[in-house]
């Protein structure tokens, strides 16, 4: 049977409140752009030895959560079990929302963003060798697929639907490997010269994505009343643990590759050098090692707490390993001929962020967090709740009760739903 899906009413005072700070921080974030536009570049923490900041960190880590967001919302569209189809509009659009905010801070990124044109004057003004001439291209092609994806499953057109999400599917999949390419294919740069850069990215994504996609799901389902269905959350939870292992055992591949050479100095600066704590400490320890734990542990991988407690250890561990490979590996200094290099090139380059640069950061992320809300209100994207006898829209609210785990003393059949205040 075909679910049906409603928009939420979005009139509580929680939802009002909420997009209310939301569009605040997003204007701080615009105004902070607009003093980095007028005065340049030099407000951020960037230098001729780190090119990279904040903005290429943000941009590389939305676009890993969109790509893994629209292929794991693809496969389960064509694999067409029941449990999983309440979840694949939320995911699209979600999907749709961060690729756009991707190359929002890419085109920041630029300096003069209006100049964005001259990305895709192509075989013109850019050399189609390079992977940022054909990322310009993968990441375009992505967002429009992915968009008309999208209006093809709000007006139900199941034909449309598949050849747009296969179409999408696939540009999802150039988009973030792509993205990978253009660090894995860069030999100048021993931190990120690497052929499994882009298979690396690909499982950082579907690890980092499948979690915020859990994350979300319970947050809107317990504040819009919805029943949570735990065998569906305990099924993409076991998907995240098989995501967080495959791209343990890629990065061992990697990190073991680059020890072997005679030259290991670009290697050994990554894991026992003065950012190695990030790698250990947030990458490791708090993002893989910490969620396989409490995904496989029997109280926690059954329990509300637990399984956000690892999904939110999961996003911020892609997102210190995004920052990790920016900047850190662009700090390395490179080494144009024999000998000691004299001077800041030869130094381990330092960056700090400005607060400048900050500023846009959290606005970036609060703008895109109030059009995701906006969607939830005007677009038919969440099931209705068929199992509470309502087809109503419902609102954005705090709940008093709860779904409530299957570890727990009451299951979840014998809950008695919770409702929007």
């Amino acid at each position: 049977m075909d679910l049906s899906f409603v928009s939420i009413e979005g009139k509580s005072r929680n939802y009002y409140i909420t997009l209310a700070i939301l569009a605040a921080l997003s204007v701080i974030g615009f105004i902070c752009f607009a003093i980095s536009y007028v005065q340049g570049h030099q407000l951020f923490g960037t230098s001729n030895v780190i090119p990279w900041g904040l903005p290429i960190v943000v941009a590389i880590f939305l676009i890993g959560l969109s790509a893994g967001l629209h292929i794991l919302a693809f496969l389960i569209y064509i694999i067409g079990q029941e449990k999983y189809k309440q979840v694949i509009k939320v995911a699209v659009f979600l999907a749709v929302v961060l690729i756009f905010g991707a190359m929002i801070a890419i085109a920041v990124d630029l300096g003069r963003p209006e100049k964005f044109w001259r990305l895709f004057m192509l075989f013109y003004m850019n050399n189609m060798t390079s992977m940022f001439a054909l990322n310009a291209i993968f990441y375009s092609s992505y967002f429009v697929s992915a968009f008309i994806y999208l209006i093809a499953l709000l007006t139900d057109r199941k034909k449309l639907s598949f050849i747009m999400g296969m179409v999408a599917f696939g540009f999802a999949m150039l988009t973030h490997g792509g993205t990978g390419a253009i660090f894995g294919f860069i030999a100048a740069r021993e931190t990120w010269f690497s052929s499994l850069a882009p298979f690396e990215f690909i499982f950082a994504a579907f690890a980092s994505s499948m979690a915020l996609l859990i994350l979300v799901l319970l947050i809107i389902y317990k504040t819009t009343g919805r029943k949570i269905d735990w065998e569906m959350i305990g099924s993409l939870g076991g998907l995240l643990k098989f995501f967080l292992i495959g791209l343990i055992i890629l990065m061992v591949i990697g990190e073991l590759t680059h020890l072997y050479p005679p030259s290991r100095d670009a290697m050994m600066y990554m894991l026992s050098g003065p950012y190695s704590w990030l790698f250990w400490g947030f990458q490791i320890f708090l993002g893989m090692i910490i969620p396989l734990f409490l995904l496989y542990y029997r109280k926690t991988k059954n329990s509300s707490a637990g399984i956000v407690l690892a999904t939110i250890l999961v996003v911020i561990g892609i997102a210190v390993k995004r920052y990790y490979l920016v900047i850190p590996g662009a700090a390395y200094p490179q080494h144009y001929y024999p000998g000691n290099i004299e001077g800041v090139y030869g130094a381990i380059g330092q960056l700090t962020f400005t607060p400048v640069e900050v500023g846009w950061a959290i606005g970036m992320f609060a703008f895109l967090a109030a059009i995701f809300l906006l969607g939830l209100r005007y677009m038919q994207l969440l099931p209705a709740k068929e199992a509470e006898g309502s087809y109503a829209t419902v609102e954005i609210t705090s709940t008093k009760e709860a779904s409530t785990p299957p570890d727990t003393e009451t299951s979840p059949e014998a809950d008695s739903p919770s409702r929007a205040e």
